[in-house]
């Protein structure tokens, strides 16, 4: 059974009694506003293996950099405060969070240089004229009731979540700099979608091995840019378990086939690299 959510109004907690390691997760654009919600049965999964889950949200904006500042400096008060600062520290990045877990190393160097690896699912380093498609499949595939609420939750804030007169900063040319030049993380998981053709998984694998051989692994597995995105189990079963609820069990799991296939190689991944 999976720990509760807890948050302290900034991020959100899932805190097994007596956690291996710490998991750090940063989701997607517009979708990391809500980490427990669309990412709930992936982080979810992690802490019924005893990883403490530390997800922190984001509200989607250019500035790249001073996202990547803001989540280190929000990890390191959450290491501190639920004293966890002294287990073993991973990251766990969706597209756009990918970008943010490595630049977030370069931010804070202390936790950067301390973690024992990242998990990359399906990494985008793409620039603002190609990262609009992603909008536009996010729109089409996700329930537009969520959509709205997460609308909702941006129009509160004091600007809109994207400029699209500008580029990002770092833009992707300089954020391969600073990935070739100062990233320091040696164990790297890079998980690629096969029907996902708008991330930048073979370059990132490219710069990784040159920079640590032999301490990155890329792993093709079925499923699209959106096989990260998973909710809970959705509907509650009645008092007896009737062949209504087998069946929409049944449905349920073939539609996040993917979704758990990814979370059996991330829990393996994470399993080898605690026992080493």
């Amino acid at each position: 059974m999976a720990p509760t959510w807890q948050t302290d109004g900034h991020t959100w907690f899932l805190l097994p009694p007596q956690p291996r390691a710490v998991v750090h997760f940063l989701g997607g654009a517009f979708v990391g506003a809500a980490p427990q919600v669309f990412y709930s049965r992936l982080l979810e999964e992690l802490a019924r293996m005893g990883m403490a889950v530390v997800a922190t949200p984001y509200t989607t904006d250019i500035d790249h950099a001073q996202l990547a500042l803001n989540a280190a400096q929000s990890l390191h008060r959450s290491l501190q405060s639920k004293g966890l600062l002294e287990l073993p520290l991973f990251g766990l990045g969706h597209s756009l969070g990918c970008k943010l877990q490595i630049l977030a190393c370069l931010a804070v160097p202390s936790l950067g240089s301390r973690r024992r690896g990242n998990i990359f699912l399906a990494y985008s380093n793409a620039g603002l004229d190609r990262a609009l498609p992603l909008l536009r499949l996010l729109a089409q595939a996700w329930p537009q009731q969520q959509l709205a609420d997460l609308w909702r939750m941006w129009m509160g804030s004091s600007s809109p979540p994207v400029n699209l007169w500008l580029e990002f900063e770092p833009s992707p040319a300089e954020t391969n700099r600073l990935i070739e030049e100062q990233y320091p993380v040696r164990h790297n998981l890079l998980v690629e979608f096969r029907q996902d053709d708008i991330d930048d998984i073979p370059l990132l694998y490219q710069q990784l091995c040159r920079k640590y051989q032999g301490h990155t692994e890329w792993q093709h597995l079925e499923g699209d840019h959106l096989t990260p995105l998973g909710f809970s189990y959705p509907f509650q079963v009645g008092e007896e378990f009737s062949p209504i609820d087998a069946f929409g069990q049944l449905i349920y799991q073939n539609l996040l086939a993917p979704n758990h296939q990814m979370i059996r190689s991330i829990r393996a991944w994470l399993a080898t690299q605690l026992a080493h």
